[in-house]
């Protein structure tokens, strides 16, 4: 493995871990201060404004500055938000540093995105990094939740306490980054600063089928992220500990692990991207319906929304894959509209979901699942405009096996 790669699945590790830390917290964080209902939408809303406002200008900085140190700065501004978390109990100035860790939140994937891009050309590495990369993040996400709910558990009732500690490792690790030296290749450094916002006025360029793809990107985006978020909350309220959500996200995040080992890089090798996202879709709405259908929410949650998350993991590698294929604008900017895009999803679906949960707490999961099944019929229209591409992919790669046979 070479020290380029090694590199950037570290940070993908690094980012899954640091940034999820505190995240068992904060569901009883809120409870223990009383905040409850549509302003716990409100918190988690603030996270993804700062993802849509600031996804595009993130990837735009990365484009014609250092893109290592631009990722040092977003890990260090989000310690600066976690730590504003922790230290007041207001809930507004709390609201306020949330919205700062999303803003720094924002710069990290965007740009580890368009290093992978820029620096594996061809699709197939290209699709295995991609695969990598997010498998990494999502099991340092679920290592996250586990020892998050472990310590969390142990420093009852001063819950702030997490996110002290997720503060000082996110700006060491910020620092290491900061003064680490790589060989990664940015494609688009001829890009100057005198040509920021012409860069950005790139985003208005892109081709209908990248757009109409980010469209759908919204409603995926406010599904998933409300069902991620949410089943925090719904967890704690039905009575189980910190600790227990650790353990559901643990074991979610080493089944999401195998599937981007192994599954994605399968299936995106032997079909097009559009065929593989519509049977995504296919199976993810029913999978998640039965998971909060189950008598028991254990067993549900164990059984169909493991499924359901192993849909949701083949997803990231696969739609990244896609508009890395596109040439007409930097990656940075590129991949920077779709974090937007992604953003905006969170924004209004915590909103949304905060009001929903509050009438009724599967409500929340029920809009997912409506929301899934456009997004399976939004394919299905792409895949019969795309036909012949879709159908060339898959006969390419018959012919190209039958050779190497």
């Amino acid at each position: 493995m070479t020290k380029t790669k090694r590199y950037l699945l570290f940070i993908s590790l690094m980012f899954g871990i640091l940034f999820n830390l505190g995240n068992p917290a904060i569901p009883l964080y809120t409870n223990s201060l009383g905040i409850k209902g549509m302003f716990v939408g409100f918190y988690l809303a603030s996270g993804g404004l700062g993802l849509m406002l600031f996804s595009t200008i993130w990837g735009a900085i990365g484009d014609i500055l250092d893109r290592n140190k631009v990722l040092a700065i977003t890990f260090i501004g989000f310690a600066l938000g976690q730590t504003i978390v922790g230290v007041f109990t207001n809930e507004y100035l709390i609201l306020l540093g949330m919205f700062v860790s999303g803003l720094f939140f924002s710069g990290v994937l965007v740009n580890i995105y368009s290093y992978i891009n820029d620096n594996y050309k061809d699709e197939q590495d290209r699709n295995r990094m991609l695969s990598y990369a997010v498998s990494l993040y999502m099991a340092g996400g679920a290592i996250a939740y586990l020892i998050g709910g472990l310590i969390t558990r142990n420093l009852a009732p001063h819950y702030n306490y997490m996110f002290f500690i997720q503060a000082v490792l996110l700006f060491i690790f910020g620092l290491y980054i900061f003064i680490e030296k790589t060989d990664l290749v940015d494609t688009d450094t001829h890009l100057t600063r005198s040509y920021f916002w012409n860069d950005l006025k790139q985003a208005t360029k892109l081709p209908w089928v990248p757009i109409y793809t980010i469209t759908i990107t919204f409603f995926i985006s406010f599904s998933h992220n409300n069902v991620r978020r949410f089943i925090d909350y719904y967890i704690i309220d039905s009575n189980y500990s910190a600790l227990d959500l650790g353990l559901l996200v643990f074991v979610v995040g080493i089944v999401s692990l195998i599937a981007n080992l192994v599954i994605a890089p399968y299936f995106l090798k032997r079909f097009h991207n559009f065929r593989f996202l519509q049977f995504q879709f296919l199976f993810a709405p029913i999978l998640l319906y039965l998971g909060f259908r189950t008598d028991n929410l254990l067993f549900g949650l164990y059984t169909f929304y493991i499924g359901y998350s192993l849909m949701l993991a083949v997803y990231e590698p696969t739609a990244i894959s896609f508009m890395s294929d596109n040439k007409a604008v930097p990656q940075g900017i590129l991949v920077g509209v779709r974090q937007s895009i992604v953003g905006l999803g969170m924004t209004i679906g915590f909103v949304v979901g905060g009001f929903l949960y509050e009438i009724n707490e599967l409500y929340v999961f029920y809009l997912a699942v409506i929301f899934y099944i456009m997004v399976f019929v939004g394919f299905t229209i792409l895949i019969w405009i795309k036909k012949t591409e879709v159908v060339n992919y898959r006969k390419n790669y018959l012919k190209e096996a039958k050779n190497n046979d």
